[in-house]
């Protein structure tokens, strides 16, 4: 898959191994991964690339939950 591709929240959550909810939480809190609305309007989508969320997986291996 290239490594550019965009996901929604929930192809993201799904690809992480999380629910859509963490993920959102955790986009709140300033600790999941890096991403992006895919517009300007207020109702545009959050947008995760595929590259940013391998590496944020990466970087949170062998640690406690």
């Amino acid at each position: 898959m290239n490594p550019r591709a965009k996901l929604t929240t929930a192809q993201a959550a799904m690809y992480v191994g999380m629910s859509k909810r963490q993920l959102e939480r955790m986009r709140c809190d300033g600790t999941g991964p890096t991403w992006f609305k895919a517009g300007d309007a207020v109702n545009s989508p959050c947008m995760y690339e595929l590259a940013d969320l391998d590496l944020w997986v990466r970087t949170r291996k062998g640690k406690v939950r």
